[in-house]
């Protein structure tokens, strides 16, 4: 079937799987966050030990998106930190990956991940070869129009009337500026999102570091709260990323409500132990 709505997991509660010869990243292991069963394409985090490393040359079928959530990886001798991005389009050769201190990586693979013929060519205008999303200005000039503390955003990847790649950052809320009631909204292309720090409380419960939702088009959302402040990624799939605000409201979740997940069979329904990843 097509990648069912995910809404919302704790990456905790999810169980690491190894990687094995004939995956393009054998010897690291995953956590699959969401998948497509009918393209291979998926929403991994991705774990490569302390020394790991694949040399010579690679091409992938398919393109590969990933920003490092911890840790050092090293991709054509260019030394990837944490929240460092990429964006490698089908056919761009790897002449070497490696690791090493370990690296926790955030990675989106486009389609089933496997190797591309020779010489295959591939889409520069779709390469983001590197970017240190810490060296970006965070824009604040943009209305938003969301309640509550300032918001600001990073562009890692933006396609005209296309695909997006984020990060998002929202300074803690005060009970005080907040209305008690939200307004709903939906948007016409999938969403989705992997939180990096902090916590957003949302009416299926609150989520916290490592929390993540896939979001098909047309799902009718909100609103949330953090008392906290958050720092997220986020991703617009299958058209421009726009947002149809509803008339109807309901309460805004100022405190932490129970857990009760849109999530597909053979998913953990506990929200898992937060520590670590």
């Amino acid at each position: 079937m097509p990648r069912p709505h995910v809404e919302y997991v704790q990456c905790q509660a999810l169980r690491w799987k190894d990687l094995v010869a004939g995956h393009p990243r054998a010897g690291a292991r995953a956590k699959t966050l969401s998948a497509d069963s009918k393209t291979g394409a998926c929403s991994l985090l991705i774990e490569y030990p302390a020394g790991w490393q694949r040399r010579g040359p690679q091409m992938l079928a398919c393109d590969e998106e990933f920003l490092v959530v911890a840790g050092d990886l090293v991709v054509n001798g260019r030394a990837f930190g944490p929240r460092a991005y990429g964006y490698f389009p089908a056919g761009l050769a790897r002449r070497g990956m490696a690791s090493q201190t370990g690296a926790i990586v955030l990675t989106f693979f486009e389609a089933e991940p496997c190797p591309a013929p020779k010489r295959t060519k591939f889409d520069r205008r779709a390469l983001v070869e590197f970017c240190d999303s810490d060296l970006m200005p965070w824009d604040t000039g943009f209305d938003h129009r969301l309640s509550g503390s300032g918001i600001g955003i990073k562009f890692l990847r933006k396609i005209p009337n296309g695909d997006r790649t984020w990060l998002l950052h929202k300074s803690a809320d005060r009970r005080e500026d907040l209305p008690k009631r939200g307004r709903l909204e939906k948007h016409p292309c999938v969403e989705e999102f992997f939180l990096l720090e902090g916590q957003l409380n949302w009416p299926m419960g609150p989520m916290k570091r490592g929390a993540y939702f896939w979001r098909p088009p047309g799902i009718v959302h909100g609103p949330g709260a953090s008392l906290q402040g958050y720092v997220a990624l986020f991703r617009s799939k299958d058209g421009p990323f726009v947002t149809d605000w509803q008339v109807e409201t309901r309460p805004r979740p100022l405190r932490d409500p129970p857990y009760r997940p849109v999530l597909p069979l053979g998913y953990p329904r506990a929200r898992g132990a937060l520590g670590g990843w």
